[in-house]
């Protein structure tokens, strides 16, 4: 109990210091408008959900679709087994460009028999690591319908651009 206590501690701490790494803000006026724009498109990824401490797995990868759209719009969905069918909504969310990385935050309901039960929300710094592969290092909150924070996590991810 209490390793899982000191977990969630050092997990949330360390959202804490790296969540306004994530900005929101405009691409930078002296880059070039096609770098910034490199993301847009629709990627498989494949997530890894790790411990926040020594990036160990935890469990199989699971794949998920990202589609970021021109002007900064994020849709995405996720085939993670933790959920049952249509428990899970689609998750929305927004992107930014800034210094060579993308940041993006997106949002997904899920319910119970129907009824709103938390939210999960995904943070994540994402680098091409060429024109059609991308890799991400996510923080994803799970919060009860109030807003209470109520358990947080960390995700490696691999993309590949859908064609």
């Amino acid at each position: 109990m209490t390793t899982n206590f000191l977990t969630r501690f050092i997990a949330v701490s360390l959202m804490g210091i790296l969540f306004p790494l994530l900005g929101h803000s405009a691409p930078n006026p002296g880059v070039r408008m096609n770098e910034a724009r490199q993301l847009e498109g629709t990627w498989t990824v494949t997530v890894s959900v790790v411990d926040c401490q020594s990036g160990n797995p935890l469990g199989n990868p699971f794949q998920s679709l990202l589609t970021f759209a021109r002007g900064g719009a994020l849709t995405e969905t996720t085939a993670n087994p933790m959920f049952f069918p249509a428990e899970r909504g689609p998750g929305h969310g927004y992107w930014t460009f800034q210094r060579h990385a993308y940041n993006a935050v997106s949002t997904a309901f899920i319910t119970s028999n129907g009824v709103l039960a938390k939210t999960q929300t995904i943070s994540q710094k994402i680098q091409m690591t060429n024109s059609d592969q991308l890799s991400s290092v996510a923080t994803v909150q799970f919060f009860d319908p109030a807003g209470n924070l109520l358990v947080s996590g960390c995700a490696l991810a691999t993309g590949q651009r859908f064609k």
